[in-house]
C-alpha cells in the first residue's frame, strides 16, 4: 500500500506514456486485470502481491512472475515495463491504488464519469438507460454506469457519481423522519 498522492503520481506517469486514447483505455484494463490477479493467493495463503513486493525473492524472479502474469492477461508491454519499474522502486504494493487513480484520470481525460446505482430491486434495462441518459445530461459527460442491489434500501435508489452521493432511498427517508420526530 502506498499513499494516494504517490499512487496518483505513478498513474499520471503511465497516463503520459499512452500514445492514443485507445492505448490509454487498454492500459486501464490491463492495470486493473493485473491488480486483480495480484490479490490471488496460493495454498499457503501468500498473495501474488506479497511475492512481487517481498525482497526475499530476487528482482529477476519477481520480474519473471510479472511477465508471466502479463502474458496471462495479454497486457500491453508498456504496462509490464511500467510495473517492472514499480517493482524496482518497491512500489508494486500500491498496484491497486495506482490502478484506481489511473482509471479516474483516464476517465477524466476521456470525458467519462463512473456512476454506481444501488437499488432495492434489480432495475430494468429501460430504467438503467433513462438513468444513464439523465446523468449524462446533468453532467455533460459520458456515464459508465454499474448497478447493485441492496434490499435493505426498501425502495428508491442511491446514486454515487464521482465523489457525490444522491440518496433517494426509502430507508434514508425513514431515518430522516425518525430523527426529525425525535428532535
Amino acid at each position: 500500500m502506498i499513499p494516494g498522492s504517490l499512487a496518483r503520481r505513478y498513474a499520471r506517469a503511465l497516463l503520459g506514456l499512452a500514445p492514443t486514447p485507445a492505448a490509454r483505455d487498454k492500459y486501464a484494463k490491463d492495470l486493473g486485470a493485473l491488480a486483480e490477479l495480484a490479490k490471488a493467493t496460493d495454498t499457503t495463503g501468500a498473495s501474488v502481491l506479497t511475492v512481487l513486493s517481498t525482497r526475499r525473492y530476487t528482482l529477476t524472479d519477481r520480474k519473471k512472475l510479472l511477465d508471466a502474469l502479463g502474458r496471462r492477461v495479454m497486457a500491453d508491454p508498456m504496462v509490464i515495463k511500467f510495473l517492472a519499474h514499480a517493482i524496482e522502486q518497491d512500489r508494486i504494493s500500491g498496484i491497486a491504488e495506482i490502478a484506481r487513480a489511473y482509471v479516474r484520470m483516464a476517465d477524466e481525460a476521456a470525458g467519462r464519469l463512473q456512476a454506481e446505482v444501488t437499488s432495492a430491486a434489480p432495475l430494468g434495462p429501460d430504467a438503467v438507460t433513462k438513468l444513464q441518459t439523465a446523468l449524462a445530461k446533468a453532467t455533460g459527460k459520458t456515464i459508465v454506469l454499474t448497478t447493485k442491489v441492496d434490499p435493505a434500501l426498501i425502495g428508491g435508489v442511491v446514486t454515487k457519481l464521482g465523489s457525490y452521493i444522491l440518496d433517494g432511498s426509502v430507508r434514508t427517508a425513514l431515518e430522516r423522519m425518525r430523527h426529525d420526530l425525535r428532535s
